[in-house]
């Protein structure tokens, strides 16, 4: 299954899920989703590439809401298949696009991994879309040591790379996502409890005017999202 749906202005997820191929080579769990993000910028940018093997099924949808050779960014929040598995791929397809990354990110992975050389932003770097507004928080051991998120500035939408995640097939929720979250957090173990890493993450997202959570697995929040940073500042990650 593939959905698209926009879910802030000129910002679409593009959603896999119970994709058969995915599921046996044990790349995606049954009722769990891969989420890509397309934002219809002056310069379009593409949030998380998925797997490489996911490609051409992606490409296919995007090409539906833009030129794939006008896009300007693929930004990598981490070095991980479903983060940066079909980098290359994407960049083939959108020549002038630069992939954007931590520098740790581009250090340990991305320069050899990528054909071509990734641009590092800084934590606090604002690129401008033209349209959009994209600020990056660099947030090192969450869930991984190269971990960067990213802030859109005139939606308000934040995409938390794996922070939030969760199971279930939901587009969107604007109910309490806390219980959730925190539930697949412990259950699949993809998040450390470390909580001085976990708290500068949460730090600066509360500093933001969050409106929208684009989790990179599960739904995108919409609502009671100060419930949610609070249930992962005072509550353990750890299964037990």
């Amino acid at each position: 299954m593939i959905d698209v749906t926009e879910i802030a202005h000129a910002i679409h997820r593009i959603s896999l899920w119970e994709e058969e191929d995915l599921i046996k080579a044990g790349l995606l769990f049954p009722g769990a989703t891969l989420n890509l993000f397309l934002i219809k910028a002056e310069r379009p940018t593409v949030i998380h590439t998925l797997l490489r093997r996911t490609f051409k099924r992606v490409l296919d949808r995007v090409a539906k809401l833009v030129d794939p050779q006008d896009i300007s960014y693929v930004v990598v929040p981490h070095h991980e298949g479903d983060s940066s598995g079909a980098i290359n791929e994407w960049l083939r397809a959108a020549p002038r696009a630069v992939a954007l990354c931590s520098d740790l990110c581009a250090s340990l992975s991305l320069r050899d991994f990528s054909e071509k050389e990734p641009r590092v932003v800084a934590d606090g770097e604002v690129v401008d879309l033209g349209t959009h507004r994209l600020r990056f928080l660099v947030t090192p051991q969450v869930n991984q040591w190269d971990s960067l998120m990213v802030f859109e500035e005139t939606t308000g939408t934040l995409f938390p790379n794996d922070l939030f995640a969760s199971m279930g097939t939901e587009i969107t929720t604007a109910g309490d996502h806390s219980a959730a979250a925190l539930r697949s957090a412990r259950e699949l173990g993809f998040q450390a409890d470390v909580r001085t890493s976990l708290g500068r993450a949460l730090d600066k997202i509360e500093r933001l005017d969050v409106k929208v959570i684009a989790t990179m697995h599960g739904p995108a929040v919409t609502g009671q999202i100060p419930a949610l940073i609070r249930t992962f500042r005072e509550n353990t990650l750890s299964a037990g």
